[in-house]
Order: C-alpha cells, then sequence, then structure tokens
C-alpha cells in the first residue's frame, strides 16, 4: 500500500498512510511545477478536484488562457477519496426537489446532470483516457413498505424529470431490499486515473498547472490577484473549486454544510459481485459499487456511515459498521483500504455554482454537491465555463450561486445556522480536562490551559499543542479519531495534529502554543505562550 506523505501532499484528505484511497494507492503521482514568482493569466483556477481539473480542461481546449493552483497534489484531495459513481440517479433527489421547488427544477437537474454524465463520456472517448469506465444500472433500494412508497414517488418524479427509471421488485437486490428505483446507462470510473486524464489534457491546450501552491488570499474585485506560497496570479476571472469556497463573497457558511462519510474497500468473490451500483435511502447509508483490480477480480467499495464534520465522538466505530456490514453481506474476509472524505450540503438541496460577488462579477464558486461530486462537480465545470464564455445555459438559474432560495430553504437555513450557534457557544463554554492523564501516542485531546482552549497531540516525540479556536470563525474544533485530525465542527475545516490546514474553509495552520515545562506529568499548569 502506498504511504502517504505528510503536510499538503495530498491536500488534506488523509495524514494517515492506512487511510488511503484505492484510487490514490493505484495510480501514479504527479509532478506539476511549482508556482515561483508572479503570473498573470485570463482565469486562474483554485483547487484542482474535478471542478477545478475539468473547466481548466474545457476552457484551455476554447483558447482560454488559464492557470491551476492546488494545494496539494493535483486530484488527490476530496474527489481523490469519492465512490467514483458517475449517475443522475441520486437517492431520493427528484421528488425532494420537487416538494422544496417545483417540478420545473427538478427537470432542469435532471437535465444539467444527464450534461455531466455524457460530457465524461465523450472526454474519455474523445481523448482515450484509460480509467476503468463502465457502465452500470443505478439502484436506489428500499427494505420497507414505508421506504417503498417513497421509492414509488421518487420514480414517478424522475419520470416526469425525463429520467427512464424504473421501479422494480423481481430482481435480485443486495441489503435484503425488496424494492428500487433502476436507472441504465450510468457510469462509474477509476476517480484519479480519469482526472489525471483530463490534466493532462488540459495542460496539452495550454493550461498551466501548479501543485503545492497553497492560495490564502483572493483579492480584488476584477482583475483579481491570487496569493499563494511562492507567489501572486494575476487574473480577470477566478474560479473557485476548493470544495468549501475559501471567499467570503457568497456567505457560504451561513448556506451550507459538511459531512463527513467512509468508505472500505475489499476483494469479492467473483459470484458475490453486485451488478450495479447501489444505494439505500435508509438509516445507515450504504453505498456500494465494485471496481476492476489491474490484476484481475473486483474490490467491492462500500461506504456510508455520514455524520457533521467534527460532531462525532467515536469515528472509528464509522469504519467497523461498514467491516461488519461487508462481512454480512458480501462475505467478505479482509478489507485493504479505509479512507473518508466529506461533502457539503446547501440549504435547498441544490448545489451554489456561477458567479458569487457583484453582478458582472469575474468570481465564480461551486459547492454543495449533497455527495454527488463527480456528476455534479462535471456539471459544475460545464457551467462555468459557458458562464465564462459568454454562452447562455438554460438550466444555469436552478444552481445561480447568489440565489436566496425557496421557502421551505428558510426553515433548513434557520435549522442548519441555531446548529453552528449551538457549536460555536458550546464549544466555548464546554467543560474541558486539565491534564494529559491517560493520553496515549497518537491520541489527541482538546484540554482548558489557563482559561485557554488547546488541542494537545501525543506523537512520536511527546506532546505538542496548537489553540483549538479554528482559523476559519474561531469555532473550538474536536479530535477525529479514525483520522487522527483536528476537526471543525462549524464549517468543516480539518488540521493536522501539528496544526496545519488540510481543508478549508480555514486559510491559516491553527497557532501553535509552547506547553510548560510540566507538560508530561498527569496535570498541566502555568501559562501557556503563543509560539512564534
Amino acid at each position: 500500500m502506498a504511504t502517504v506523505p505528510s503536510g499538503r501532499e495530498f491536500a488534506g484528505e488523509a495524514v494517515r498512510s492506512d487511510r488511503v484511497s484505492y484510487w490514490l494507492d493505484s495510480a501514479p503521482g504527479t509532478t506539476y511545477g511549482e508556482l515561483s514568482g508572479d503570473l498573470e493569466t485570463e482565469v486562474a483556477v483554485v483547487g484542482g478536484g474535478i471542478v477545478g481539473i475539468s473547466v481548466a480542461a474545457l476552457l484551455a481546449e476554447r483558447g482560454v488562457d488559464v492557470v491551476l493552483l492546488e494545494a496539494g497534489r493535483i486530484a488527490a484531495g476530496v474527489s481523490g477519496f469519492t465512490t467514483a459513481k458517475v449517475t443522475v440517479g441520486q437517492g431520493v433527489v427528484y421528488s425532494r426537489l420537487e416538494r422544496a421547488h417545483d417540478a420545473e427544477t427538478a427537470r432542469l437537474f435532471a437535465e444539467a446532470q444527464v450534461a455531466a454524465l455524457d460530457h465524461v463520456r465523450a472526454f474519455v472517448a474523445d481523448h482515450e483516457i484509460r480509467c476503468d469506465l463502465e457502465e452500470r444500472s443505478n439502484y436506489v433500494l428500499g427494505v420497507s413498505d414505508d421506504e417503498l412508497d417513497t421509492l414509488r414517488e421518487e420514480c414517478a418524479a424522475a419520470q416526469r424529470a425525463g429520467l427512464p427509471t424504473e421501479f422494480v421488485t423481481d430482481a435480485e437486490l443486495p441489503l435484503g431490499a425488496i424494492g428500487a428505483v433502476c436507472l441504465e446507462g450510468q457510469a462509474q470510473f477509476h476517480v484519479r486515473k480519469y482526472l489525471l486524464g483530463v490534466a493532462e489534457a488540459a495542460a496539452g491546450a495550454g493550461a498551466t498547472i501548479l501543485e503545492r501552491a497553497h492560495v490564502h488570499a483572493v483579492e480584488g474585485d476584477g482583475p483579481y490577484l491570487v496569493r499563494a506560497g511562492g507567489g501572486g496570479v494575476r487574473a480577470e476571472r477566478v474560479v473557485v473549486a476548493t470544495h468549501y469556497p475559501i471567499v467570503e463573497q457568497g456567505y457560504f457558511a451561513t448556506r451550507i454544510h459538511p459531512r463527513r462519510s467512509y468508505a472500505v474497500a475489499a476483494r469479492i468473490a467473483e459470484d458475490a459481485v453486485p451488478d450495479g451500483m447501489f444505494i439505500n435511502i435508509g438509516t445507515p447509508t450504504r453505498s456500494f459499487r465494485t471496481a476492476p483490480l489491474d490484476g484481475g477480480g473486483r474490490l467491492l467499495i462500500l461506504g456510508g456511515e455520514g455524520h457533521r464534520v467534527g460532531q462525532d465522538d467515536d469515528t472509528s466505530g464509522r469504519y467497523a459498521a461498514l467491516e461488519r456490514a461487508a462481512r454480512e453481506h458480501f462475505g467478505i474476509d479482509a478489507v485493504e483500504y479505509r479512507w473518508s472524505t466529506q461533502d457539503n450540503f446547501s440549504v435547498d438541496g441544490l448545489p451554489f455554482v456561477g458567479t458569487v460577488g457583484n453582478e458582472g462579477s469575474g468570481l465564480y464558486a461551486a459547492t454543495g454537491f449533497g455527495g454527488w461530486g463527480m456528476t455534479g462537480g462535471t456539471m459544475a465545470a460545464l457551467l462555468i465555463a459557458d458562464l465564462i464564455g459568454g454562452k447562455e445555459q438554460h438550466w444555469a438559474r436552478v444552481f445561480d450561486a447568489r440565489r436566496m432560495g425557496a421557502t421551505g430553504a428558510v426553515r433548513r437555513f434557520v435549522t442548519e445556522n441555531v446548529n453552528v450557534t449551538a457549536q460555536q457557544v458550546g464549544g466555548r463554554l464546554a467543560s474541558r480536562p486539565e491534564g494529559v492523564e491517560g493520553l496515549t501516542q497518537g491520541e489527541g485531546r482538546v484540554i482548558s490551559l489557563d482559561g485557554r482552549d488547546v488541542a494537545l497531540f501525543h506523537g512520536p516525540d511527546g506532546l505538542s499543542a496548537v489553540s483549538a479556536a479554528c482559523t476559519h470563525m474561531g469555532c473550538v474544533v474536536s479530535w477525529n479519531t479514525a483520522e487522527t485530525t483536528w476537526d471543525c465542527p462549524c464549517h468543516g475545516s480539518r488540521f493536522a495534529p501539528d496544526g496545519m490546514v488540510l481543508h478549508g474553509p480555514a486559510l491559516k495552520d491553527l497557532e501553535a502554543v509552547e506547553l510548560p515545562t510540566n507538560a508530561t506529568s498527569g496535570e498541566i499548569s502555568g501559562q501557556a505562550e503563543a509560539s512564534a
């Protein structure tokens, strides 16, 4: 298994060598250059995941001068830790959109997802990208009569949206399902192989791709200055493709919330391979597919166990639950891979894609794909490329990044922001231990030190400490046992044990704290000092 380098090599989705995804472990690395000095370009793209790489390729092939900046290595952040389904069938999204919005919104949403799926197929064919692209039927599963009623509603709503869905009860369905919504002609692929191929096409068309270029500011209102580690990029337009937008414009902190989810992967016997891509609608979520292995055979990839980022005390238990499910339902002997990632969910159930800021702004963002980033991220790239090129896209209004949202979204908006406020206030008022007793190597804990919340980590070289206040908006971080990271429960920022920022919206590392000389004892006392 590959060893995951420390720091920003993988842009934050894994800091443990045993948490690398299959996609990263089975595809080559990259050696794109780093930013040194200042550059000028027409469009700067911040972020090297599916949105950023795809939009860079689209623009470059249209003759636009593009510079893409990635904090770590491309295709190795959130996009490298997915289950990699490219499907228009996304749970019970169409019935939900009809209820929250209207049938026309659901239809336009479906049309946009179909365009994304078609684009992936065409791009793979046109550029001869070898990425294990396979056509599969997508199944949304139900295990009870109530769930079947929900699925019948979803099937009808999807059909009204123009999709050839079918309600099935006679198929040999997994997980004890007694019915499903089936949508044929969907796709799955090896996401990293795909994105490396798209990046190669982008570079071949003239795009400049820069890695290890950690962007810490986007300044101006057109033209813009994108400040990164080794210099800056001046651009007429900027696409923020950082999963969680790192710019203040758009007020995304009040309109999206992040959820973490988990995946395990293991070799599966040939006679146990499920024929299709699957997700259930019950709790806990189980989303699964298989992937071809280079040496023959297939790998089962089983995901689920979602929760709000930073709001689970036993994240290691999430992997254990998935492993039990893999053994129970698919006869798996040994799990070979474990990884996790996170997704942003919008208050009204639709992604935010397009211009942010003032009318006519050259600043664009994309977020809120709700767990369906392969299709949604590709759709976002298509839309943003068209907006930059001045081409009208009739489904653009559905995803307008500046929209206020439907009436039903107001209640969701209030609920989500009450949760954030509770985390902000509760985090500051919570009682903290004052000592290190019982803190074993590899573990972290938030403690109180002279009235200050301090994030303490017991590493191989002893104890280290950083401020527990997230550098985004000051929420108190929590320790993620499964990933050995500090996670923000408010907006999903994540940090390495030493405080290095791994995942936005935070742009700065947690402040280092100097521990008193008695830090190795059971109790810590004395004044903590911020390190320079």
